[in-house]
């Protein structure tokens, strides 16, 4: 979880160099490309007829001002990205905050490129624990609040804060030891050990800079109702569960050319409104309710390229395929076998042709193929086989019925399921329920609201769960697999193995790029052979749009950007 141009020379910020190999020993020039090594697919998929789709990055005419609507599937559990876990918070995130260092697809470049955001230049220790920022002197958030060293400081306080209750963002983090301010426009953020995934990680979301101000004032709490940043949009107003009302910042002059506006926005407003159910986003898509569809099902992607009157983007993403977490703890998926069986009886490519129309990938991993880190072996382990899957179901003590159920001491081989609403999930997991059945399982299927799924989620009550992750590193794994992360975090599996923990340490504290790979796909083979996660598609992020609109900028960890965002 991609395209853009070099930077333009402007007052405070380093031009661009040419594109480099991205070394931790030396501070370098803004054109460093990161260590991934996948080929990216384009980013831009267009489906309206007679005219061909703006090159990634590109800017297209469009009209200043007036007001952009984006339909959104859920409600934001906070508007404080150092507290969110969902990827739509953080998409809204990106239009109130600024981080350091962008990471932005390149053109031509499978890597990406590091751009500057609220630093003009960075130096990395020959270890990677020790990264240093020298800031812009000439930004002030939206409350008038002026940018400097002490606001990065209280912005990583607060990730950590345990007030806050950070649900991805301090996973992310690693062995974060502190920020130290060097002088009012330089600081230096340490780790107890190596951190090469860092800026990596700073870019994704969960680290734009917040005005220490407004974190004083509302308290770890009260900041995700009251976001303050310094990015192209302010926060306006919120009506829970409808829509977020966010105008333009028109004192903007700092943002990063490749995003199609160094100054103000050219939108006055930008409006999130909240569409849970999949048909109505489309239809309000269609009524010109909305300019922007996030995350259509399948069906309606479908339908949108056949009406040849949308843009679709289709933006790969770091991260863990939509899948569906094992509960390793709980009857029957306590048992390996269960699980194998599971992972054998499902057929993931019919699932993307038949139930998601082509739209998708087929996944077979716990990571995405774009994914540093990602393992072709770990892919190959599963194929489906459902006489395999009747194999290891006859080892593991289950013999079928009359009826085709498998029982075990009188009881039935059955499955709780517990999906979360607007996450997508409910016609793949028929499918899923469906393959199932045809190897002896029976199931239950519960859709929950997001927060209440969590906690059931985190209270095992389940065997077969929903989840998929944005990142921007393969460290992500360790907001989902590690031990700490079962009782409140996204360790929905209850996988509970200390040396993978320690493994994914080490795969973190490694400098070396292709090291840090390898120890990354060995992680990555042990969590398919002990099946702890069914995946299903590769995650994208998924944004339909009206030929209206133009300007949006891809990131490189699935989102778009709308610093340049303009409606005709």
């Amino acid at each position: 979880m991609s395209p853009a141009p070099s930077l333009a020379s402007s007052p405070g910020v380093l031009a661009a160099s040419p594109a480099t190999a991205f070394t931790r020993r030396r501070a370098l020039g803004w054109g460093g490309g990161l260590a991934a090594g996948a080929a990216l697919t384009p980013w831009l998929a267009g489906c309206s007829s007679g005219s061909e789709d703006p090159a990634p990055g590109a800017s297209a005419a469009g009209q200043a001002g007036g007001s952009l609507t984006v339909g959104i599937n859920a409600t934001p559990d906070t508007l404080d990205p150092g507290a969110t876990g969902l990827a739509l918070t953080l998409l809204i995130s990106m239009a109130l905050f600024d981080p350091l260092v962008w990471w932005l697809p390149t053109e031509g470049e499978d890597e990406g490129t590091f751009v500057p955001g609220l630093a003009t230049s960075y130096e990395v220790s020959d270890d990677a624990s020790t990264y240093t920022f020298k800031l812009r002197e000439d930004v002030t958030f939206h409350d008038g609040t002026k940018f400097d060293a002490e606001a990065v400081k209280a912005t990583y306080d607060h990730v950590v804060d345990p007030a806050t209750k950070s649900k991805s963002g301090l996973g992310a983090l690693g062995p974060y030891e502190g920020t130290k301010i060097i002088d009012p426009y330089t600081v230096e953020i340490s780790f107890s050990a190596p951190n090469a995934g860092f800026l990596h990680q700073q870019a994704a979301g969960n680290f734009g800079i917040a005005s220490p101000t407004a974190l004083e004032k509302y308290g770890a709490t009260g900041f995700g109702n009251n976001p303050v940043g310094s990015g192209p949009f302010k926060f306006e107003s919120y009506a829970t569960g409808d829509r977020l009302n966010l105008v333009k910042n028109p004192d903007y002059r700092w943002g990063p050319a490749e995003l199609g506006a160094t100054g103000p926005a050219s939108l006055d407003e930008l409006v999130f409104r909240i569409v849970a159910d999949d048909s109505g986003r489309y239809n309000a898509l269609q009524s010109g309710q909305l300019q922007i569809a996030m995350n259509l099902p399948p069906n309606s992607i479908a339908a949108a390229a056949k009406a040849q009157k949308y843009t679709q983007m289709t933006i790969p993403a770091i991260g863990t395929p939509i899948g569906m977490p094992i509960n390793v703890t709980k009857s029957p998926t306590d048992d390996p076998l269960v699980r194998q069986a599971i992972m054998v009886a499902v057929d993931q490519q019919k699932l993307v042709e038949s139930v998601q129309f082509g739209v998708n990938t087929a996944a077979h991993n716990v990571l995405t193929p774009i994914t540093p880190g990602y393992s072709e072996a770990a892919s190959a382990l599963y194929t489906y086989d459902p006489a395999r899957a009747a194999e290891l179901l006859d080892q593991a003590g289950w013999t079928p019925g009359p009826d085709g159920v498998r029982t075990k001491n009188g009881e039935p081989l059955h499955l709780e399921i517990i999906l979360y609403a607007g996450g997508g999930m409910e016609l793949p997991a028929q499918y899923v329920v469906s393959q199932l059945s045809a190897v002896g399982f029976t199931a239950t299927t519960a859709v929950q609201p997001f927060t209440t799924a969590q906690v059931s989620f985190n209270g095992g009550e389940h065997n077969l769960g929903a989840f998929g992750y944005y990142g921007a590193d393969p460290y992500l794994l360790n907001i989902w697999v590690n031990s700490a992360a079962i009782k409140s975090g996204f360790n929905w599996s209850h996988y509970a193995e200390p040396a993978v923990d320690a493994a994914i340490e080490k795969a973190n504290a490694t400098a070396d790029d292709a090291t840090r790979n390898a120890r990354y796909q060995a992680v990555g083979e042990t969590l398919m052979k002990d099946a702890i996660y069914l995946p299903l598609w590769d995650t994208n992020g998924q944004f339909t749009t009206a030929s209206s609109v133009a300007g949006l900028h891809p990131t490189f960890n699935g989102y778009i950007t709308f610093h340049g965002a303009t409606v005709a």
